[in-house]
């Protein structure tokens, strides 16, 4: 990364973490601002939702508009809308009202995903996919741990619910507007596209990537990683809650949780080149269910920090693997549209998923999630193993 042609990854990478860690400031807090407005299990969930349904709608649309105008104005897009959204949810005091501006939430997180994913996949040459999308899930990884432990301590606690949110989301805001700083100060960002490029990326179809060996099961396993993570963020506040554990110590989890994932992506280079890429991922994904079954019965917070840490290493591979394979099977004027349609299943598990769990939570208690998320990764196993192998990945 010391190369002159590496100064936009730097400086994406700055700015990922920062944008990642105000987003994971305000994910938990929102459920905290929920539950203080009365919101119960059902309705935590529905807001969860809620903040993958409008995205679901513009995500293969969001590939075009990557295509046609370029990364940085979607990458400035989400994170001046992260200021905003800090500063309003510091003054929602109404359940309606937190769930509408958790939907904008949700828009401005994908615009800023698929630009900063989209400028890995173009401008990093084929030879350097795999490590550059390695630090680029490293930065991520980052911002999701420190997000949710400094908003914890900023936040403070009050029992099992914190002393002031408000002053949780302020600090959002400031992470979003720091996060601009290193796209401004880069002379390495900056990248013009010509005609023919932004007329490509209009006539793209979707169902033309889709064809593409190997996207749809990387599309399945990304979903069920991605919606697994998004759960467990805005349900352990509520296990939390269920088990006399303090705000303080879920967001401490959380960004244990968060730290395993990075370890298991720095070393992701090693584990690949030893076992392959799909058994690398079949294997971790596999044993992230056994985990996810066995954090039923994680009654403290030691047990449940021990099984969240190696659920956290676990899923953090295969948000890497399946970027890459993504990434690697389109050429590159499809590459925007194949990082947007893979957003779209995400989306679509986040918005599906928490629902489900919310269902769960109402009559069986917040635990019961912890089997729901491990059935959805096991069948993400199966397609998986049953799909793909080190030459089709």
């Amino acid at each position: 990364m010391g190369d002159r042609s590496q100064r936009w990854l730097r400086a994406l990478l700055v700015n990922v973490a920062l944008a990642q860690a105000s987003i994971y400031v305000m994910r938990p807090m929102i459920t905290y601002r929920a539950l203080e407005n009365g919101a119960s299990g059902y309705e935590i969930g529905l807001i969860a939702s809620i903040y993958a349904l409008v995205p679901l709608l513009v995500a293969v649309p969001m590939g075009r508009w990557v295509g046609r105008i370029g990364e940085i104005p979607l990458l400035l897009a989400g994170c001046l809308s992260f200021i905003a959204l800090g500063i309003a949810f510091a003054f929602l005091n109404n359940v309606i009202a937190i769930a509408a501006a958790t939907s904008i939430a949700g828009v401005a997180h994908l615009s800023n995903v698929a630009a900063s994913q989209a400028m890995v996949a173009n401008r990093s040459p084929m030879e350097l996919q795999d490590q550059n999308f390695g630090y680029f899930s490293f930065a991520t990884s980052l911002g999701h741990s420190v997000g949710p432990a400094l908003g914890g301590v900023i936040a403070g606690a009050a029992g099992v619910l914190p002393r002031s949110s408000t002053s949780a989301f302020v600090f959002a805001s400031i992470l979003a507007l720091l996060a601009l700083v290193p796209i401004f100060l880069s002379k390495g960002v900056k990248q013009i596209k010509s005609q023919q490029e932004r007329d490509a990326a209009g006539a793209m179809r979707a169902r033309d990537v889709l064809r593409r060996p190997g996207i749809k099961p990387a599309i399945w396993t990304s979903l069920s990683v991605a919606a697994a993570n998004d759960v467990l963020v805005v349900i352990l506040p509520l296990v939390g809650t269920e088990k006399g554990i303090s705000p303080v110590v879920i967001g401490v989890i959380l960004s244990i949780r968060s730290a395993t994932a990075m370890i298991s992506r720095f070393l992701l280079g090693r584990l690949v080149k030893s076992y392959g890429s799909a058994r690398t991922m079949n294997h971790s994904i596999f044993l992230s269910a056994v985990f996810l079954f066995a954090s039923i019965y994680a009654n403290s917070s030691l047990t449940l920090g021990l099984s969240m840490a190696i659920v956290g290493f676990l899923l953090g591979i295969g948000q890497p693997l399946t970027m890459s394979i993504v990434s690697k099977k389109t050429p590159a004027q499809e590459r925007a549209m194949a990082i947007s349609i893979r957003l779209f299943g995400n989306r679509m598990g986040q918005f599906l998923v928490p629902l489900a769990a919310g269902a769960l939570a109402a009559p069986f208690g917040a635990s019961s999630v912890f089997m729901g998320l491990g059935v959805l990764v096991a069948s993400a196993g199966v397609i998986s193993a049953a799909t793909l192998d080190d030459e089709t990945a």
